[in-house]
């Protein structure tokens, strides 16, 4: 089983609740290999999401979660604590708050929460089922809080949905509820959070827009931007974005942080924001942000700081912790979503860990879970 972390782009709205004890007890929890699953397919990033996103080889999708505003695409707004299917042939998905969307032959279908047209339809009409935006050529696509980016296969990308920060990257601050041109070619990967977005291009270099009030554009200052500008870092391999955060991976191994830092989530031992990128690990083979949160693989094992009030660390406890802790979990593989986090096992075994209020860890329960758990009930 893979878990398919997929980093893109986009960051939106400017006033989102502020949550934030230290115990010293740590508990750590020994995982129990698993058999091979009988299960194949990947799990979606979906950082900015109350459900989850199952991905089969079959090219079903499946979920589990919230439904509140139809983003499962059932025709309803029944929070589902089992995995359901939701489409069939499905190329790829991914998901933003209250929102999921699939590429189907290369067309993108949206469901769920539209008020600021981030479905793309050209309203702000909610849906309960997946309803195509007549865009076709899509390679790819990765949903922010209130936005979705995508890139097409002629390398051009696109994003649509709120902009009140202009991290849409359109050069002015309007919503859209339709596809629109981002000037910026040559890109792998968008990074999205709340009110920036990351743009990684092929060459390793790194470009940014929109909100900057923590630094965390990775510009050595706190200026917003309207425009697309480049970040002073190279050789750039991977990038993921947490709300006012990211953490991203060199092609030499070495993994860094920049931003927002009020749970230590950069991992530096403190909470002081960071306006310019900042070494935190070496010998790195793979990173990811959640919420608050920040996690990489290194020597086979997953490591982890930040926000951990729902247990999201992996630690077997709830303090944050402001410098990377040794999960001592084996993984692969790690996908995030809001305060949980996947990870992928050789043995193509999922686990699951953090915040569960409403089913989201796939595990048929409501429990929050603080050390990882397998999901048996993989569809």
């Amino acid at each position: 089983m893979k878990i398919k972390n997929i980093l893109a782009a986009l960051l939106i709205t400017t006033s989102i609740p502020s949550m934030a004890g230290e115990f010293n007890l740590k508990v750590r929890f020994a995982p129990i290999e698993a058999a091979e699953s009988n299960s194949a397919g990947e799990i979606v990033n979906c950082l900015f999401s109350f459900n989850s996103l199952y991905l089969k080889d079959d090219k079903t999708l499946w979920s589990v979660g919230l439904n509140s505003s139809g983003q499962l695409g059932l025709g309803n707004t029944i929070d589902q604590q089992n995995w359901v299917q939701i489409a069939d042939n499905v190329d790829s998905a991914g998901c933003s708050l209250y929102s999921t969307y699939i590429i189907k032959d290369g067309e993108l279908w949206a469901t769920g929460l539209n008020n600021y047209g981030q479905l793309g339809l050209g309203d702000t009409n909610n849906r309960t089922t997946f309803e195509n935006t007549g865009e076709d050529n899509i390679l790819s696509l990765e949903g922010g809080y209130y936005t979705n980016h995508v890139i097409k296969s002629d390398g051009t990308v696109w994003a649509v949905g709120y902009n009140g920060h202009g991290h849409l990257g359109i050069g002015n601050k309007d919503n859209k509820s339709r596809l629109s041109f981002v000037n910026i070619s040559n890109v792998k990967k968008v990074s999205p959070a709340i009110s920036a977005t990351k743009y990684l291009k092929n060459d390793g270099t790194l470009w940014a827009v929109g909100h900057n009030f923590s630094g965390h554009l990775g510009l050595g200052n706190t200026n917003s931007k309207d425009f697309i500008v480049q970040v002073p870092i190279f050789d750039v391999q991977d990038i993921s974005s947490g709300s006012y955060f990211s953490i991203l991976l060199k092609n030499d191994g070495s993994a860094w942080t920049v931003g927002k830092n009020y749970y230590g989530q950069l991992g530096l031992g403190d909470n002081v924001n960071r306006s310019t990128f900042v070494n935190v690990a070496n010998g790195v083979s793979s990173i990811s942000a959640s919420s608050y949160s920040s996690y990489f693989i290194k020597s086979g094992e997953i490591w982890s700081a930040g926000r951990n009030d729902f247990g999201q660390l992996g630690l077997g406890d709830t303090p944050h912790y402001a410098s990377f802790q040794n999960t001592g979990f084996e993984a692969d593989s790690m996908s995030t979503g809001f305060y949980r986090v996947f990870a992928g096992k050789s043995n193509q075994s999922v686990w699951s860990v953090g915040n569960n209020s409403v089913a989201q860890l796939g595990l048929a329960d409501t429990i929050n879970r603080s050390s990882f758990e397998e999901l048996l009930l993989l569809p």
